[in-house]
């Protein structure tokens, strides 16, 4: 076999299809953050700034002082950290194959990248993030933004006679839902970034618990079911993301917590560092080798942009 037949075409398609990220959406958050998949700026820290508050003075005299100060400015940092992969490629006939992103291979790679990008921006919803204007601070999700795996608050009455007594865990209920509606909403993050939109993370197991647990005879029944079937991903204002591994509570067997946030608020950067590229390695034969090489980073970028509900299955 002649491996030398590689084509700048095979190379071309690989790169294309490893990046069709956008259309092919087989990353459960990219298409419902604020993300930069071409970050261009040098360096291994990216930034977000946010402009204070500026509040005007009463004037009480005649002919009164100037206002002074500056406007605050807080800037979160978020740190890029890379991650490749590489396979070889057992015939030039598969290599031609690469051009097209049905391809096994092609479809596992590209799998995998996809993968990396959501384990970063789930991470990303509760973690502690950089501050200052090289990051030189830490700050960590406040603790007041997630609504315990107990909390019945705003319980419909008749979803309360389907749930274990008080003290108990609870899986997802409208209750839990509805506060965190109202605490985004107290955080009018939604009201001042235009064309915002709020997102939430569950499992296929919560939305099935949340149906377990209303009345059938309310008219959020229906609705929830039409949820569980797919026919619609939207709810009480959330848009449905569904993430079958949303990352369990540290510390506390069998609870999770679902994300809630507003798009805008989650920052998510990515750039090549190698671009993808098919090489024929000379320490293998010549046998020819796909690899790529990204570096990404994701932060919060405004705490009252982000909710956490906790969550534990009922038996």
């Amino acid at each position: 076999m002649d491996y030398s037949q590689i084509t700048q075409a095979d190379v071309d398609g690989f790169r294309a299809n490893l990046n069709m990220v956008p259309q092919v959406r087989e990353s459960v958050y990219l298409p419902h953050v604020d993300s930069d998949l071409s970050y261009s700026e040098p360096g291994k820290l990216f930034n977000i700034d946010t402009i204070g508050t500026s509040d005007p003075k009463k004037v009480d005299t005649v002919v009164p002082d100037s206002p002074e100060g500056l406007v605050d400015m807080v800037r979160r940092v978020g740190a890029f950290e890379s991650f490749h992969d590489g396979k070889f490629i057992e015939s030039l006939q598969k290599v031609h194959q690469l051009q097209d992103p049905t391809n096994e291979v092609m479809a596992a790679m590209r799998a995998g990248k996809m993968r990396a990008m959501d384990r970063k921006i789930r991470d990303s919803f509760f973690g502690s993030v950089r501050i200052g204007e090289s990051g030189e601070n830490t700050l960590n999700f406040p603790g007041g933004r997630v609504i315990g795996v107990q909390s019945r608050k705003y319980l419909h009455a008749q979803e309360g006679t389907a749930l274990p007594a008080a003290g108990n865990d609870l899986p997802l209920t409208l209750g839990k839902l509805l506060t965190a509606r109202a605490q985004i909403r107290k955080g009018r993050v939604l009201s001042v970034l235009p064309g915002a939109k709020l997102k939430i993370a569950v499992r296929s197991e919560d939305i099935s618990q949340l149906l377990t647990t209303i009345p059938v005879t309310s008219g959020d029944y229906q609705t929830v079911r039409r949820l569980e079937s797919g026919e619609i991903n939207s709810f009480l204002g959330f848009e449905f993301v569904i993430d079958e591994d949303v990352n369990p509570k540290a510390g506390a067997a069998g609870v999770f917590i679902l994300p809630v946030w507003v798009d805008q608020a989650m920052k998510y950067r990515a750039r090549e560092i190698h671009t993808a590229t098919i090489t024929q390695r000379g320490d293998k034969s010549m046998r020819p080798y796909a690899y790529y090489e990204t570096e990404h980073g994701a932060l919060r970028g405004w705490d009252e942009g982000v909710v956490g509900i906790e969550v534990k299955d009922l038996a």
